[in-house]
């Protein structure tokens, strides 16, 4: 397959993943086998390999956004268990590059998880507001990017705690351009600062990162869990699963 076709096939699902509560874009690209590349394509403003997985992801983002919160309103549980089945499933990823278990590692796998369990939110639990000040269009979109690329923690849990989900996930789906080029910016700044600290991190400490994230992963599943047990919600949860190991193939 073509170099440029192939990252831009792969960006679609980081995009998807970027608006869905609870999942990170970065665990997605570990998921695909781009992750290194991403975050050196970011560091060195790469266009050949940021530039397909951007488009994909903007049609990612751009197909998915109407359905998802069509989804997320008609259909909670079902989607809360599917997203719960690919965050579980999404932390063997990182898990399988721990090079070896000893107290540091542990010690930052239950750091990952207390910090991931103290900040998720519960989805739905924070009600947001129709009126976008610009600047916290931009901060957000700052934030949300360190997320989007960071495995473990979501972009759209980001938003949601900062009250900014529905708003632009809005924006997005009625084109509102000022919006999103605010929040594109932000995003794009935030990448600049933050991919350099990450390149960092994964070419010295590549290990104990991943045990961080490992525990990060688990416990953003907090954010997900609040249904009730039945069929379709197991069904769900073993499709999320599933769709992890097709990816990761």
């Amino acid at each position: 397959m073509n170099k440029f076709l192939e990252l831009f096939m792969k960006g679609i699902p980081i995009g998807i993943s970027n608006t869905l509560p609870g999942v990170s874009g970065g665990t997605m690209a570990l998921v695909l086998g781009i992750y290194d590349d991403l975050i050196s394509g970011i560091k060195k403003i790469k266009l050949s390999v940021v530039g397909p997985i951007f488009l994909g992801a903007v049609v990612g983002v751009l197909g998915s956004s109407k359905i998802i919160t069509f989804l997320l309103e008609s259909y909670s549980s079902l989607v809360k268990a599917f997203l719960l089945g690919l965050i579980f499933a999404s932390s063997k990823v990182t898990f399988k590059q721990v090079k070896e278990i000893n107290l540091k590692t542990i010690g930052l796998s239950l750091v990952g998880l207390l910090l991931a369990l103290m900040y998720s939110v519960e989805l739905g639990s924070v009600t947001t507001t129709s009126s976008l000040s610009y600047f916290k269009v931009f901060f957000g979109g700052a934030i949300g990017s360190v997320a989007m690329i960071l495995p473990g923690v979501s972009g759209g849990t980001i938003l949601i705690m900062l009250g900014l989900y529905e708003g632009v996930l809005e924006a997005i789906t009625v084109l509102n351009l000022s919006v999103i080029i605010i929040f594109s910016l932000g995003v794009g700044s935030g990448l600049l600062a933050f991919s350099r600290i990450l390149s960092f991190l994964l070419n010295n400490f590549r290990s104990l990162l991943m045990a961080f994230l490992t525990g990060l992963i688990l416990g953003s599943m907090r954010s997900v869990i609040s249904f009730q047990l039945g069929i379709g919600v197991i069904i769900s949860f073993i499709l999320g699963v599933i769709v992890i190991q097709l990816l990761s193939e």
